[in-house]
């Protein structure tokens, strides 16, 4: 099984009700003539929908602007912490960072898609058979299936959001192979895998695009493989699934721009965010 799965689930489920639970006090703000400018760090995977979001929300008819800003090679934490950045508060991201002190709100679901090289066909990966791939225990793909070939692995950079995502949910104590080939980006990862016979690897699954093919995974040797599709990560069937996060030092306040704009995407801009991700759980 992976190990890490249910302990997601629940950190989901957990940070969702925290969230919900702040609904109830809620009252209206009263609206500010003033343009609220509020800056995020997005990771390579959160971009494209922090712009979505942040050009379709409106509060109260005043222009409220997301200024989109890089990490320029800095991790969510280190940028969030760094004294010189006090203008960046909070970061999109869809990995939790559980050493670091950060408070954190779901806003949707995200899924770490398993991707092959077009040509390579495999019926389903297991757990322990992403474990043996991914940390180099096997190197042809015949030793755990009917397809032939050297198996290339491909990873994210030790400090991608995706791959501490993928640590926690497959790999576990286990280290990734020190000879897997390194996609210093999302777009290299699909690059690499496009390009190379045998080669594998993980995405996040709202970046898949058609050059790639989806690997099915099966949380256990008895269970059919499934492909990580909106439906499937919605409805929990699909394995290796991550919360879509915002993070930041401390819990906004109402009136600060963060907590409406929050509180908005949790509830009117869920329609946005199910175009790229799987909506917000709507069980308790």
């Amino acid at each position: 099984m992976f190990g890490a799965a249910e302990k997601t689930k629940r950190t989901l489920a957990v940070l969702t009700l925290a969230i919900a639970g702040c609904r109830a006090p809620i009252q209206a703000v009263t609206p500010t003539p003033d343009i609220v400018s509020l800056n995020f760090v997005t990771t390579n995977s959160t971009t494209s929908i922090l712009r979505t979001l942040a050009a379709n929300y409106q509060r109260d008819n005043a222009l409220v602007a997301i200024i989109e800003q890089s990490e320029h090679g800095l991790t969510v934490p280190q940028v969030l912490s760094s004294g010189d950045r006090d203008d960046v508060t909070y970061a999109l991201t869809t990995y939790l960072y559980p050493d670091q002190q950060l408070w954190s709100a779901p806003i949707g679901q995200d899924g770490i898609a398993i991707i092959s090289h077009p040509e390579l066909r495999l019926e389903k990966l297991t757990a322990s058979d992403l474990r043996a791939v991914f940390s180099g225990a096997v190197t042809r793909w015949s030793q755990i299936s009917n397809q032939v070939g050297e198996i290339v692995v491909v990873s994210r950079e030790e400090y991608s959001a995706t791959r501490l995502a993928f640590q926690d949910l497959v790999m576990g104590s286990r280290r990734i192979t020190f000879n897997a080939r390194l996609a210093p980006s999302s777009q290299a990862m699909l690059d690499i895998i496009a390009s190379t016979p045998g080669a594998i690897g993980f995405i996040s699954f709202a970046l898949v695009n058609e050059g790639v093919r989806l690997v099915p995974v099966a949380a256990s040797a008895d269970l059919p493989g499934q492909i990580p599709t909106l439906p499937t990560i919605f409805d929990e069937t699909y394995p290796l699934r991550m919360p879509l996060l915002i993070v930041g030092p401390h819990a906004p306040t109402p009136g600060d721009g963060y907590y409406e704009f929050i509180l908005w995407a949790q509830t009117e801009g869920q329609s946005l965010i199910a175009q790229q991700y799987a909506p917000l759980p709507t069980h308790p």
